[in-house]
């Protein structure tokens, strides 16, 4: 009698498979309907809005694209002339 109390004691603690992965399956669920109500929550701006500050974007980079070519075409002639000196 000892052996088989033994035997159903081992097979109660093992741990049920079905259950760990509906759990799994309820966390995938769970966040996938986070994620949903988050986007929901965000507010997208209008065209109009997108089309200026893309603009904004280029315009400011082209800028600072010509700030520092002209820095470096005065830094290069400089030493260009530093090192003929010399």
């Amino acid at each position: 009698m000892g052996d088989s109390e033994n035997k159903e004691e081992v097979v109660q603690d093992k741990p049920n498979k079905t259950d760990n992965t509906d759990n799994a399956e309820k966390k995938v669920g769970g966040r996938i309907q986070k994620l949903k109500a988050e986007f929901n929550r965000i507010i997208w701006p209008d065209k109009n809005t997108v089309v200026k500050e893309t603009t904004a974007v280029v315009v400011v980079t082209v800028i600072l694209g010509i700030i520092i070519a002209l820095l470096d075409l005065i830094i290069k002639t400089g030493l260009d002339k530093i090192l003929q000196i010399g």
